[in-house]
């Protein structure tokens, strides 16, 4: 039973895993291969008062640390590593803190920024009881 226990948190942690790296990758080639975020519904003037002048930057950073990280992160749980559960609860926290980031640079713009927060605490916490459960069983 507690086999089953580890691998349901197994699963759900890569399950969002592979759903926040995909999204931010596909974000992120949005955002690189057109700057002006039109692509994706973004607006340029979002940018005024922030560092950035286009969304090309951001976009490279969605893609890799988001994107990259998640997905790397993805394959590490499916390997059952014993660092999955950590690289998932960091990964989670990034992404947390990319929505608050990009909340406090551009305000509330859309309904994607509250899912993606949600979706990185689910994240953070399964990975942190991915993680509890492996030590546990001592996998």
């Amino acid at each position: 039973m507690k086999r089953k226990s580890l691998q349901r948190a197994a699963t759900t942690l890569a399950v969002v895993q592979l759903f926040n790296g995909l999204s931010a990758l596909a974000g992120g080639i949005g955002l690189m291969s057109d700057p002006s975020g039109g692509n994706v519904a973004m607006k340029l003037e979002w940018l005024i008062g922030t560092p950035f002048s286009t969304f090309l930057i951001p976009g490279i950073i969605l893609f890799v640390v988001n994107g990259m990280g998640n997905i790397g992160g993805f394959f590490f749980t499916m390997k059952k590593r014993i660092y999955a559960g950590g690289i998932g609860f960091i990964f989670g926290v990034i992404m947390m803190g990319w929505i608050i980031v990009q909340v406090s640079m551009i305000g509330y713009m859309s309904f994607l920024q509250p899912l993606y927060f949600a979706t990185g605490l689910l994240q953070m916490i399964f990975g942190f009881q991915y993680r509890a459960k492996w030590q546990r069983q001592g996998a």
